[in-house]
């Protein structure tokens, strides 16, 4: 905890050196009413705002400046503002205008368009466009290029997301810039709807440092709701396979004050129910059918529920944002079968469940324009403290019926040939601190100290390898001091960044063997140094990228000494490292006011001690492979006719293979897995999109939308494709079409949407040819006051 205390005292130092000042205005027309929409905006920054339903609006300013206040059908107005006299609320008047031809509009840049512009590889998609849909995080993700999500089953299933050839834990994911590395099931992307993220930014390459962590190649972001208006979002959607998710979000902000009270919240149950196609066991002859029978799952329930309050004040003098909050979460997951059996188990698990409770504080600190505008700084601090329950305890076998019936061996679980009842409490708290420098107009400098400290341990009264596994703490700190230089050139068309990452890495655990009866203390202290750099040039609708890092991963917990569960202890496990290079281009282009959007992204990756999973039997462990190639190109084309129709495109070619000459790294031992494709990992998918949006449908203040999103996945080997016997290991091509409907009255405050997954019922797999869920159909309620 003392870091968390040295962070907040650091960032304190800053507090009360601010200039800026919150401009709060009114904006009327010339019979003094108010003017809803109207943009206003920082003539030096082109920072702004726009007004809200009564014509209000705030605005942060460094000190004495130009702002520029328009809206349609009045005559824009430029006014300075000073300070001098104190800050109270003003009153601004604009004037009718009569010649609507001659009208010029001063554009503030998003927050999304802002990040796209920097020299990393990144995509950014809004979450607006969503907010009304039955979808979640994955879902969102899922239509970016080079993103594939690889699903078990229903709602709550496993998952594992890969981006640019890169899954699990060697990709980070962040929220709000917070590493999730130990947030557990409950709090994972796919109990995360739509209506609670703003925006979700993909780095698919280069992670920049105030992303501080050790990805191999790539970081999500996912960026949740945060603005200076008070709100109230709340949604409702229910379908098949009872399925029922709700959320409520609202934020509470006194406009002179500045305190804010936040509240972000969900619930999510679905039975996953659905029918899969098996051939059955007859239990006492043990003859197995040469046919199928389509059976409904019976133990695949899910449930999650999160709760999370955040209090403090926003946009003020000197804090754009102070805040401390409390979080709660939960989830329970009844398992139906191994996540990593080979297609449909013959015999399904009727007891086993994980569960998790979560109890999170927060707190996070935000200011901009410290020191005439030069200056910004950040921090966090987090505690997380977790319970987690793995149950395998039954004393009978289930058939696909859901009917039981006596096991010869009563101690036996359904999973082996022993039960487990573990539970592991963890510990976990994360700080950081970033300050960012402007040495020049063209020149700056960001540091960033990063810490992620976590510790486990539990219990377990049935397994004694896992009782001796756990006993004691088994801990993992992290830390990481990154810095990065930024020059800009030729009116800031040109942008270089060069950067280096310290990371300093110490692992303390216990081995110990099948039967608990040894104890060999475990210790592994690491540190490693990694940098590089990221360039762009901007001409035009055109903009380049390039990007060259060498980056560190180090394994995890779970990777080192499994779960207790599925994944089994793999304790020699080295750090990954790799070299990573990018290339990129962007063009965007208005033609006759329809918008061209073209995204072309190649990558070139050579990795060092690749851990990657291997299944045997229904456990997985961790190797290390000495040497990965990875070569891969996605593109993404979107256009945007007269903002009514748009439709976009994209796809990814991944070529992912084994470059070790010789076998184990011996030389003269031939490697017959050399140039070998890296199995299961889908290599060829993509996706088409087309939406249709009509406004003023039915009165002025409707509107409706449909869309259409069209899967594809080339199929791929899940096991070595040199060692498989042919059409015995192979998860077939996919096609998969999603509908959705969406009709918003009174300017989208009530709104509701009909959606349809996986339209035409085909067969979709994922790992290891499991079955995901047939044709299902959601209906989406939600309530939107700003």
């Amino acid at each position: 905890m003392k870091y968390l205390f040295i962070t907040f005292l650091f960032l304190l130092f800053f507090v009360f050196q601010s200039r800026a000042q919150v401009l709060e205005g009114i904006v009327v027309s010339e019979s003094n009413v108010a003017i809803i929409g109207a943009n206003v905006i920082d003539l030096s920054t082109k920072q702004g705002t726009a007004t809200d339903i009564d014509g209000r609006f705030e605005l942060k300013l460094d000190g004495a400046n130009f702002i520029v206040i328009s809206a349609l059908g009045y005559q824009i107005d430029t006014i300075f503002i000073d300070f001098s006299q104190g800050n109270t609320p003003r009153t601004f008047t604009l004037n009718e205008n009569v010649n609507l031809l001659n009208e010029i509009v001063v554009k503030a840049k998003s927050a999304s368009t802002l990040v796209r512009e920097e020299a990393y590889a990144v995509e950014v998609i809004e979450s607006k466009e969503f907010k009304n849909l039955s979808t979640n995080a994955n879902s969102i993700l899922s239509r970016i290029s080079g993103v594939n999500i690889r699903e078990s089953g229903g709602l709550g299933s496993q998952f594992s997301l890969s981006l640019n050839g890169l899954s699990g834990n060697q990709v980070r994911i962040f929220l709000n810039g917070v590493p999730m590395d130990y947030f557990g099931t409950s709090l994972s992307l796919n109990n995360f709807a739509a209506n609670i993220i703003e925006r979700i930014e993909v780095y698919k390459g280069v992670v920049p440092v105030h992303l501080s962590s050790d990805a191999l190649g790539g970081a999500i972001n996912v960026v949740t709701s945060s603005n200076l208006s008070s709100y109230l979002d709340a949604s409702y959607s229910f379908g098949s396979f009872n399925t029922h998710i709700a959320t409520f979000n609202a934020q509470r902000r006194g406009r002179k004050s500045g305190w804010t009270h936040r509240i972000k919240s969900f619930f999510n149950q679905s039975d996953n129910n659905y029918e899969v196609p098996v051939q059955l066991v007859d239990f006492e002859t043990g003859k197995q059918d040469d046919f199928e029978t389509w059976v409904e799952r019976f133990h695949d329930g899910y449930q999650s529920k999160m709760l999370w309050y955040e209090t403090g004040i926003t946009g003020k003098p000197f804090a754009d944002e102070f805040m401390i909050g409390a979080l709660y979460s939960d989830n329970y997951k009844e398992l139906q079968q191994a996540a990593n059996a080979i297609g449909q188990a013959k015999i399904p698990y009727g007891e086993v469940s994980t569960e998790e409770q979560k109890w999170i504080g927060n707190i996070t600190y935000t200011k901009t324009g410290l020191f005439n505008d030069r200056l910004s700084i950040s921090a966090y601090g987090v505690a997380v403290f977790s319970e987690t329950l793995s149950r395998d305890t039954a004393s009978v076998r289930y058939d696909w019926f859901g009917v039981p019936s006596p096991k010869l061996n009563n101690t036996t679980g359904e999973i082996e040939n022993r039960k487990t009842l573990l539970t592991l409490e963890s510990e976990n708290y994360l700080a950081n601190i970033n300050g960012e420098f402007a040495i020049t107009d063209q020149q700056s400098i960001t540091l960033n100290y990063s810490l992620n400290d976590f510790g486990l341990q539990g219990g377990d009264p049935f397994k004694d390898q896992n009782n001796t596994q756990f006993s004691q703490p088994n801990e993992v700190r992290k830390q990481v001091l990154a810095g990065s230089f930024t020059n800009t050139f030729w009116s800031e068309k040109i942008k270089i960044t060069a950067f280096s990452k310290y990371y300093d890495y110490k692992v303390n655990s216990l081995e110990t063997n099948y039967s608990g009866t040894e104890i060999i203390p475990f210790e592994n202290k690491k540190d490693y140094l990694g940098w590089g750099a990221t360039s762009s040039i901007l001409l035009g609708d055109f903009q380049l990228k390039m990007s060259f890092e060498k980056a560190i991963r180090f394994p995890e917990i779970v990777e080192l000494f499994g779960d207790g569960l599925n994944i089994v202890s793999s304790p020699t496990l080295l750090p990954e490292n790799s070299n990573n290079f990018n290339l990129g281009l962007l063009i965007k282009k208005t033609i006759n006011s329809n918008q061209l959007f073209v995204s072309f992204n190649t990558f070139l990756r050579s990795a060092k001690d690749f851990i990657i999973p291997v299944v045997q039997g229904l456990k997985v462990f961790h190797i290390n492979n000495n040497n990965v190639l990875s070569k891969g190109v996605d593109i993404a084309l979107g256009l945007n006719i007269r903002e009514n129709f748009v439709l976009s495109l994209n796809g990814t070619y991944l070529d992912l293979r084994d470059n070790n000459v010789w076998r184990n790294g011996v030389a003269g031992v031939e490697n017959n897995l050399y140039k070998a494709r890296i199995p299961n990992v889908p290599y060829l998918f993509g996706n088409l999109s087309f939406s249709y949006r009509k406004e003023n449908l039915l009165k002025a203040d409707d509107s409706y939308s449909i869309s259409i999103n069209q899967n594809y996945v080339h199929e791929f080997f899940y096991r070595w494709e040199v060692l498989a016997s042919i059409n015995k290991s192979v998860v077939p091509s996919q096609f998969s079409t999603n509908l959705d409907m969406v009709y918003s009255m009174n300017d989208e405050k009530y709104n509701i949407s009909f959606t349809v997954v996986n339209l035409f019922d085909s067969r979709l797999y994922d790992n290891f040819q499991q079955l995901r869920p047939g044709r299902n159909f959601n209906v989406k309620l939600r309530y939107f006051l700003n």
